[in-house]
């Protein structure tokens, strides 16, 4: 079974919301839409096979990524 990654881009936005920020902090902080913090946050908890917000900060937190 292929190790699913995440993206430069999805970590990115990942490590800050796993520091508390908004999905609009971290649009704000990338210059980005919020729209588009949604996307990277739903594509990766598709692609990694999450249900919840809850689920994703604690893999991050595994991963030391934040």
């Amino acid at each position: 079974m292929k190790r699913r990654t995440l993206t430069e881009r999805q970590q990115e936005v990942l490590a800050f919301l796993v520091q508390g920020n908004t999905m609009r902090e971290v649009a704000t902080i990338l210059k980005i839409t919020p729209r588009t913090v949604a996307f990277h946050k739903y594509r990766m908890m598709s692609a990694l096979k999450l249900s919840s917000n809850a689920a994703l900060i604690r893999y991050a937190i595994k991963r030391g990524i934040g």
